[in-house]
């Protein structure tokens, strides 16, 4: 009887791991951000979401809300002024910093990490995938020739993207007066997220990775 409740224990922990392995396959990591700003007032709105799960984190007008969603309805709301004047419950003993390294060993740790950062990157690459990249812009400076010298650049961008559907930039300029104003609306996915954890995790399996991330962040030494 113990060895039946045990075997269906470690089934279900099996078909749990399982089953998140491939929620993370299949299920993408939608990131959005909608940015409004005006003369009187600016305001942004960021949202990370998993499947039914997700955060939110609002701005404008002064005020700053931190959101945990479920099933795109906040459950948990705080105000972000709030948890960042969050002092720990315990006071932790300021820990002394370690004697900065020489320039040319954060070089040598760069060069020996890139291997891995570059598969990491390849992997990000891979996975995402661009929705919506909008913007609208009223742009005047200081100097007319500058707001010109601007406006080129943004009508050059603007074609070489023309081809990317997701992609538009609009600039309006303004020669007689300092003003910016806009909107921009970001929308994107990460398609299969697991695929990053596993170059993350190979990466950090090797015992030289973490030797070297344990030098350059002051808390140990090559070969301890």
């Amino acid at each position: 009887m113990a060895a039946t409740v045990l075997f269906l224990i470690l089934l279900a922990v099996v078909v749990i791991i399982l089953a998140l392995l491939l929620a993370l396959y299949l299920v993408p990591v939608t990131v959005s951000t909608v940015a409004d700003c005006r003369r009187e007032s600016a305001r942004a709105v960021a949202t990370v979401a998993w499947g039914i799960v997700g955060g939110r984190v609002r701005v404008g007008d002064g005020v700053g809300v931190l959101e945990v969603l479920l099933a795109g309805r906040p459950v948990v709301t705080r105000d972000l002024r709030e948890v960042a004047a969050a002092e720990p419950a315990k006071e932790k003993k300021a820990e002394e910093p370690g004697p900065a390294l020489p320039v040319g060993d954060y070089i040598d740790a760069a060069g020996d990490l890139w291997p891995h950062i570059k598969r990491i990157l390849e992997a990000v690459y891979r996975s995402l995938y661009l929705e919506t990249l909008r913007g609208s812009v009223t742009l005047g400076l200081d100097s007319p020739a500058d707001t010109g010298v601007v406006y080129g650049y943004c009508t050059a961008a603007r074609y070489a993207l023309w081809p990317v559907e997701a992609t538009d930039f609009v600039m309006t300029p303004v020669f007689n007066e300092r003003v910016f104003a806009g909107t921009f609306t970001l929308k994107m996915q990460i398609r299969r997220p697991l695929l990053i954890l596993v170059a993350v995790a190979r990466a950090l399996w090797q015992k030289p990775v973490r030797q070297r991330l344990r030098q350059v962040s002051g808390r140990g030494a090559p070969g301890a």
